[in-house]
């Protein structure tokens, strides 16, 4: 027969699981959409809009940069949050990042990749079959 001592313990022990870990291990979140960006022949180079969102558990001065560009896209004064669309034309994979202030070490980086397919058309290689081919 369970008790009501254990039913205490069992409760508190499943409480403990759902509490979420410090914010310490991972102080700023930045989220980059899209990631990928798909070009071929026709178009030698990506030009998108990619909305790049941040998060922190501490306010502060941030700015996010892009591997593409010498100075800082936007930064935030006394915030724990943001989010800007940027205009984009490349033609290699590269990476947006934010840093604390105008630190030289980033918090954060993600990688925009840039993949190039071959955009033949299937038809012009399809090899055309004769009834006779198949017996």
């Amino acid at each position: 027969m369970m008790t009501k001592a254990f039913f205490g313990s069992v409760a508190a022990a499943a409480l403990l699981l759902s509490i979420p870990a410090a914010a310490d291990d991972d102080p700023v979140e930045l989220t980059v959409k899209p990631l990928l960006c798909i070009v071929d022949q026709r178009t030698p180079s990506c030009d998108m809009s990619f909305r790049v969102i941040w998060r922190s558990a501490d306010r502060g001065y941030y700015c996010v940069l892009s591997s593409l560009e010498d100075e800082p896209l936007h930064c935030w004064s006394e915030q724990r949050s943001g989010q800007l669309d940027d205009e984009r034309s490349a033609e290699e994979d590269f990476s947006y990042s934010i840093n604390e202030g105008d630190g030289e070490t980033p918090l954060e980086t993600v990688t925009v990749q840039v993949v190039r397919v071959d955009s033949d058309d299937r038809r012009r290689r399809r090899r055309s079959r004769h009834v006779w081919d198949l017996l």
